[in-house]
C-alpha cells in the first residue's frame, strides 16, 4: 500500500511539474512582405532590407508587421502618474 502511494504521489508530481511549465514565447519579427492576394502576407523578416531583397521580383512590397508595433508598445515601461 505504502509502494502505491508513493508511486500516486511521484506521478502527480511529475505531472505538475511538466504542466505548469512556461509556454515559449512567440517570436514576433519586424517585417512583412505582403504579396498578390493569393500569396496573402509572411512576417519572417527581420530587417527591411531582408524583406526588400525577397520582394524585389515584383512579388509584393515590405511593411512593419502590425503585431510588432503593438508588442513592442506593451513592452514599453509606462510613464508614472504625478
Amino acid at each position: 500500500m505504502k509502494l502505491l502511494q508513493a508511486l500516486l504521489i511521484a506521478a502527480f508530481g511529475c505531472g505538475g511539474l511538466i504542466a505548469f511549465t512556461p509556454a515559449r514565447a512567440e517570436m514576433i519579427f519586424r517585417y512583412c512582405m505582403v504579396g498578390t492576394p493569393n500569396m496573402g502576407k509572411y512576417c519572417t523578416y527581420n530587417s527591411l532590407q531582408q524583406c526588400q531583397a525577397t520582394a524585389a521580383g515584383g512579388v509584393g512590397f515590405c511593411q512593419e508587421n502590425p503585431a510588432y508595433i503593438v508588442a513592442t508598445r506593451q513592452a514599453a515601461p509606462q510613464p508614472k502618474p504625478r
